[in-house]
């Protein structure tokens, strides 16, 4: 694998989430052969020794975009590449200030993106792959280039690779919650984390130990240590500490913010009360809420001590709650996120878009082409009138979908095309004659399947192959699908395959 560009930025307002979870994906390219450059404006000494210390290069950007110096830095950075083929390049851009112009400037060098978002804020993105992991909805409507692929959903979660070794963990309920977990992430500019020290001294109960978790960029630690020397229970401040999933194993529950701390809390499936804390947090927590899977009290501004109080009072003496609560957390994440996004980056030579009526002579060329006629289901030769017919009654119908497949160099190497029937779709796809042998089959099929099942709800996908076509088979087979029976389809002898939905595991 070759080097990936990561372009994060870490300050008291924006926090440390940012930069953290790159981190996730960088230590599984890391682990998959890669090496990894960190671009950022990074204010936490502590944050950017981590990643030096995690053997990645570090380049300091002075002033973030909008400001000019950022793009140039950046865009010099990678000019160096330019001629050691840039299309084998990864860069990721992470953070709600990189908008479009920046954006569209670093794909337009010829070097792959891949944008994470959070809340679909600009008018337009400009990326190979556009990532949101806070999301399952598979038609969420971002404006984007039509060759962009969208990963969406807790199925590509990052997580670190320290708490992949907790991933089999049986969490023990207690009777009673004694070890309480506070962390609002590693800036907490408004300092909720005092909120919920003083909303705990209202229990007034001894019984109870306390750790609080501060990051690099918190300014508030002078004020949290006095709250702790004062408070009623036992209690410690770890500042940036090492082993994060280690405290959450010992933790019986925990309050947070509604971040992608939320997403390791899952892991570890620890019982969880969440407070708003920013923006881009309120989708996060409104899919927890509706999924019964944590406590949520909202804005944290629109919420009383007192409040939080009742609410930690109530999870603290109800094992029920608490066993729930984990139970129903720990089905909502996967810890193959980063990999799942790595895969889909090593395969984003290729891209699907949409078929148009130029495409008419190119699509009937391929499918008279003599080995096409051979794997069809009839053999006959297409004439021009009857490929028009058919084209464009395909193109005109809302059940079908229809793509062409085109390569790095934007040259059409083949088409795949689906027909929707309720929760099912058959799938056909040809390979162009001068495209075969070089293992587009495979990833025309599952990049046409990922792209179907991120558009539309289609739960799986059937494909009918003749018994006599063994290389249809195989490439079927190794992109996921599985035979199911022997049938006859169109009057031929036939294997019928089917690749489902893919579920979070």
């Amino acid at each position: 694998m070759n080097r990936l560009f990561i372009r994060a930025d870490s300050t008291a307002q924006i926090g440390t989430g940012h930069i953290m979870r790159c981190l996730a994906l960088a230590q599984a390219w890391q682990d998959q052969g890669g090496e990894v450059t960190f671009i950022s404006h990074c204010e936490s000494n502590a944050l950017r020794q981590r990643l030096i210390a995690e053997g990645m290069d570090f380049i300091s950007i002075n002033k973030p975009h909008p400001d000019p110096i950022d793009l140039d830095r950046t865009l010099m950075e990678l000019s160096a590449i330019n001629d050691q083929q840039p299309a084998k390049y990864w860069f990721v851009v992470d953070g709600y200030h990189f908008d479009a112009s920046y954006q569209k400037a670093i794909r337009d060098v010829g070097i792959h993106l891949l944008v994470i978002d959070d809340m679909n804020h600009l008018p337009q993105y400009h990326a190979d792959i556009l990532l949101n992991q806070n999301t399952l909805t598979p038609d969420m409507e971002y404006n984007c280039d039509e060759d962009t692929v969208l990963l969406l959903g807790t199925r590509y979660v990052l997580l670190r690779r320290e708490f992949l070794k907790y991933q089999d963990m049986r969490r023990q309920i207690p009777d009673r919650a004694k070890n309480i977990l506070i962390t609002f992430g590693g800036a907490d500019p408004g300092n909720v984390t005092l909120k919920v020290i003083q909303a705990l001294n209202l229990l007034n109960e001894s019984s109870i130990t306390v750790r609080v978790i501060i990051g690099p960029a918190n300014p508030h630690q002078d004020t949290l240590r006095e709250a702790i020397a004062s408070a009623h229970f036992n209690a410690e401040i770890l500042a940036d500490p090492a082993d994060m999933p280690e405290l959450m194993a010992w933790a019986d529950m925990a309050v947070t913010a509604a971040g992608s701390t939320c997403w390791e809390l899952a892991l570890m499936q620890v019982p969880s009360i969440i407070l708003v804390i920013a923006e881009n947090q309120v989708n996060i927590a409104d899919y927890l809420m509706n999924k019964k899977a944590v406590l949520n009290l909202g804005i944290f501004t629109k919420c009383s001590k007192k409040q939080i109080c009742e609410a930690c009072k109530n999870l603290i003496d109800s094992r029920i709650d608490r066993t729930y609560l984990s139970q129903q957390i720990k089905t909502l994440i996967t810890r193959q996120g980063a990999n799942r996004i790595i895969k889909s980056m090593k395969r984003q030579n290729l891209t699907l878009r949409n078929i148009t009526e130029f495409d008419r002579e190119l699509i009937w060329k391929w499918a008279n082409d003599e080995k096409t006629r051979k794997a069809s289901y009839s053999n006959a030769y297409i004439t021009w009138e009857e490929h028009i017919r058919w084209f464009d009654s395909v193109h005109q119908q809302q059940n079908h979908r229809f793509y062409i497949a085109i390569n790095e160099s934007r040259k059409p190497v083949g088409q795949i095309r689906f027909a929707l029937d309720d929760k099912d779709a058959i799938v056909s796809f040809s390979v162009a004659p001068d495209s075969r042998r070089k293992s587009y089959g495979k990833e025309i099929l599952t990049r046409g399947a990922d792209k179907l099942f991120h558009e539309t709800n289609i739960e799986q996908i059937l494909a009918y192959i003749k018994t006599d076509n063994i290389s249809s088979l195989r490439v079927f087979h190794e992109a996921g699908f599985l035979l199911m029976e022997e049938v006859v389809f169109s009057e031929v002898k036939s294997y019928k395959m089917v690749l489902r939905r893919p579920t979070l595991s």
